[in-house]
């Protein structure tokens, strides 16, 4: 019989998590995706607040790997703390075996340490596998995330007034921020303190200069592409390689709508300078501030969302559903 050890995986480990990850493609209809996070795999996991990577062994050889973080925000108008799981890979030669089912549940034994209300997870709907696993799920919601696909290329738009932010904007980067987004599910309202926090994690890879900060609006990118590529393997073999930047903050105050996306033209422009292909943003049915968002995407895709543990809050749909990129 197989001997199968699961441990908490460290720097140490992350040559050994980046190839379990390419061995181990999502896929996505009749195309598979790998996702290759290079020598630096614990790059996005510096972003969050409190992430753990798990290491499955079988026998003693790498065969899975799967990441949770334990992080606060806002649901039905109630703080929450919230379970996200994510990153699960186990090459095919390993499947079918139950490391999926024995990571998430030391996955959950950890966060238990730590107390939450529910766990969540985003699917996109053409990942067959994984939905295939959450079909039986509680609380799926009638309504998911959509995250938008922004050209990476000139756009002729010109670029507003901009600055990068620094700790004095503090107070007016958290205004503009809770202004845009405050009512939507999963949104927690920043505090300077809060905001301060976020940006001084990572601050070599996400910091205060990484905001771009106008009279009215703000837009925060991570450069995802020098650290994270992507490749999509087609059902032909054909691969399509991109590298793209993630927007993780954005909002504007009432009335700055048109500066909000100028600001993120002149995003699209600094992406496609750098040799990227796209910036992805997330918004959703009520957000606010979808409707600037979406007439500027090339492409939209709208993701499953379930939290087994508390149901989808009545009016949800109107308020919208507040992703945080770090957490996806």
């Amino acid at each position: 019989m197989s001997e199968v050890a699961i441990r908490i995986a460290s720097e140490a480990d992350a040559a050994i998590l980046s190839e379990l990850e390419r061995r181990s493609p999502l896929q996505l209809g009749d195309a598979a995706l790998v996702i290759d996070r290079g020598d630096d795999y614990f790059a996005a996991a510096r972003l969050m607040a409190n992430a753990t990577v798990l290491l499955a062994e079988v026998d003693g050889e790498p065969a899975g790997v799967l990441a949770g973080a334990v992080h606060p925000a806002c649901l039905d108008g109630r703080p929450r703390n919230m379970l996200y799981i994510h990153h699960a890979r186990i090459p095919p030669e390993f499947q079918r075996h139950g490391l999926g089912r024995a990571l998430a549940a030391k996955a959950h034994e950890i966060a238990r340490e730590q107390g939450y209300d529910s766990a969540y997870w985003y699917i996109a709907k053409n990942n067959a596998r994984s939905q295939g696993f959450a079909r039986n799920a509680a609380n799926r919601w009638s309504f998911g995330p959509i995250l938008a696909d922004l050209p990476a290329r000139p756009t002729g738009v010109p670029a507003p007034a901009f600055r990068p932010a620094t700790p004095a904007d503090a107070g007016h980067i958290v205004e503009i921020l809770n202004a845009a987004h405050s009512g939507e599910e999963m949104f927690l309202p920043y505090t300077e303190d809060s905001l301060r926090e976020r940006l001084e994690r990572a601050p070599a890879q996400y910091g205060w200069p990484n905001l771009w900060l106008g009279e009215g609006a703000v837009v925060g990118a991570w450069p995802t592409g020098d650290y994270i590529r992507t490749i999509l393997i087609g059902p032909d073999g054909t691969r399509h390689e991109s590298r793209e930047a993630s927007v993780l903050d954005y909002g504007c105050l009432p009335g700055y709508e048109d500066e909000l996306a100028a600001l993120l033209c002149a995003l699209c422009s600094w992406a496609y300078e750098r040799g990227y292909q796209s910036v992805s943003i997330f918004t959703s049915r009520g957000s606010r501030l979808r409707d600037v968002v979406l007439p500027l995407a090339e492409e939209a895709t709208e993701f499953d969302f379930w939290t087994p543990a508390i149901p989808e809050p009545a009016g949800a749909a109107e308020r919208g559903l507040y992703v945080d990129p770090i957490y996806f």
